[in-house]
């Protein structure tokens, strides 16, 4: 080896890097991106999305320990009991060291953490392969700070695990072409699309560009996806609901052909655009450079763009539902800036080259906690104040029963949070909800051991209400404010010194409740 490839490493591109920093580049952004993943993760108590909480977090509970809230999606039968099964096993897991909910909600997430890895590992390897180690450096170390990618990453929630199926699919889709890659490349678009059907348009004409020349591999891309969708989507519905694939065909016709998506709420064409703008910032800059970038990944730019495109021209609008097209967008815009940096290394030379790419990376870093703490800083403390108020009752070593006022069940803490074997009410209790344009109302109910749980004559002995509404006969325990919400009412706990009670002492009790919040709201 010659005394010049003793001191550097030169890729194939030209850019040089010491061979201490190519060993150690890898490991040293996965552990800075886990860091910032995991630290955000276990240090933010708020809620990621209502949905996160009712219909995997809340189903898992109901599997792990009969209790939870049954949203109207399972009376209908239009989601998979996959990721909640996956959930339980969890909990059950834990069941044994503490029953604190924190414990099984923090290793799922932490689990979730690993998973979203996939994008920091395929950034860097996507660098890598089209700007060697320098692009390797700047791709994987932009995904690894990048704002976005650090909130999301211990969702859980199908479209976020996914999209990580979906971009490792289309990554490895671009390596040579046999049959065994072929079979795992299908394998991963199949559990993509298991988790979130949707994807399914943008991963399909991702896969006739990828695969444009080589056709005849489109038989083993099937068989890797039918090995997953046929037990884990065919299979398990069948078994869990009664029809193969229901959580998909049945969701499509509740949701698109019959309307409720449509029903529940509507935004505007302009409203992932308006996201964009603030999630992207400076938008101009990082969307030259996704361009850029896409002529380096076509096949992840067009399922990032087709995704994009597809559901903005659905009426109902929810920022995660293009998760693939966020996740996506830091390796396109990595890729892009390797690019320009490979072309500033040819014109002004390797030093001017090595001083950009620095320079690149902190101020990435000051946009990305920029957007994180200003105008996305609500985020991390979204919910926080009913979480915290659900913990404080799950902690009361008297508790035999939760009322929760003013706070319908679905945006509530629920079991998942509570994670006590007593009945838990809500004040108005709303068991449907007649939505114009939805043609049957939705049905929310609470189970517990089976069964449902009155909401009327079920005694409670805390109260989860508004500060503004005490309950009367409880005494305060502690005050919860919601930080990411100025306005809204500050929760709080209540206890009743006497416990439990029940018959006519108990109505009359809860009728004297109700009448004197009636009669605080309309003064």
């Amino acid at each position: 080896m010659s005394s010049t490839q003793t001191v550097s490493f030169v890729s194939a591109q030209g850019f040089r890097v010491t061979p201490k920093v190519a060993a150690l580049a890898l490991p040293a952004i996965l552990l800075l991106g886990f860091a910032l993943r995991i630290v955000t993760c276990l240090t933010q108590t708020h809620v990621l999305f209502f949905g996160e909480t009712l219909q995997y977090f809340e189903q898992g509970h109901r599997l792990a320990f009969h209790s939870g809230i049954v949203p109207w999606e399972f009376d209908h039968g239009i989601r998979s009991w996959l990721l909640p099964a996956l959930i339980a096993l969890a909990m059950k897991a834990t069941e044994r060291f503490s029953d604190d909910p924190m414990l099984y909600i923090g290793l799922v997430r932490t689990v979730c953490v690993g998973l979203s890895m996939v994008v920091v590992l395929i950034g860097f390897r996507a660098g890598e392969r089209d700007g060697g180690r320098i692009g390797a450096i700047v791709t994987g170390g932009f995904c690894a700070i990048w704002f976005d990618l650090i909130y999301f990453a211990p969702a859980v929630m199908t479209e976020v695990l996914a999209a990580h199926c979906a971009i490792a699919a289309l990554f490895l889709g671009e390596g040579p072409h046999t049959t065994r890659r072929g079979f795992w490349v299908g394998a991963l678009f199949g559990a993509a699309v298991c988790l979130r059907y949707q994807y399914a348009p943008p991963l399909f004409l991702a896969v006739l560009w990828q695969y444009r020349r080589q056709p005849r591999h489109y038989q083993w891309l099937f068989l890797g996806s039918a090995a997953v969708l046929l037990p884990f989507s065919g299979v398990l519905d069948a078994i869990t609901w009664g029809g193969a694939f229901q959580s998909i065909w049945l969701n499509f016709v509740r949701n698109s052909l019959q309307g409720v998506a449509t029903a529940i709420g509507t935004q505007a064409p302009g409203f992932y655009l308006n996201y964009l703008v603030i999630a992207l910032l400076p938008l101009p800059l990082m969307l030259g450079l996704a361009v850029v970038g896409a002529t380096r990944f076509p096949a992840l730019a067009i399922a990032a763009l087709a995704t994009l495109v597809i559901h903005n021209l659905l009426p109902h609008k929810e920022v995660r539902f293009i998760y693939l097209t966020l996740a996506a967008m830091p390796i396109l815009v990595g890729l892009g800036a390797t690019r320009l940096f490979r072309m500033l290394a040819a014109r002004h030379g390797h030093r001017a080259m090595m001083a950009g790419v620095p320079v690149f990376l902190v101020f990435s870093t000051v946009l990305s906690c920029y957007i994180g703490t200003v105008p996305l800083g609500a985020r991390w403390s979204f919910q926080r104040g009913m979480v915290h108020a659900f913990l404080a009752a799950h902690r009361e070593p008297e508790l035999c029963g939760l009322q929760v006022r003013d706070i319908p069940s679905w945006r509530s803490g629920g079991y998942t949070y509570l994670n006590r074997d007593v009945p838990l009410m809500f004040d108005p209790y709303v068991p449907e909800i007649h939505l114009k344009g939805a043609p049957f109302p939705l049905r929310y109910t609470v189970e517990r051991e089976g069964g449902p749980v009155s909401q009327v004559r079920s005694a409670y002995s805390h109260v989860i209400a508004e500060a503004s509404h005490p309950p009367v006969g409880f005494d305060r325990v502690a005050c919860f404010p919601d930080d990411a919400r100025p306005g809204e009412p500050e929760l709080c706990l209540f206890r009743r010194p006497e416990g439990c009670f029940g018959g006519a002492a108990g109505d009359a009790d809860r009728a004297a409740d109700r009448l004197q919040a009636a009669a605080e709201r309309a003064r």
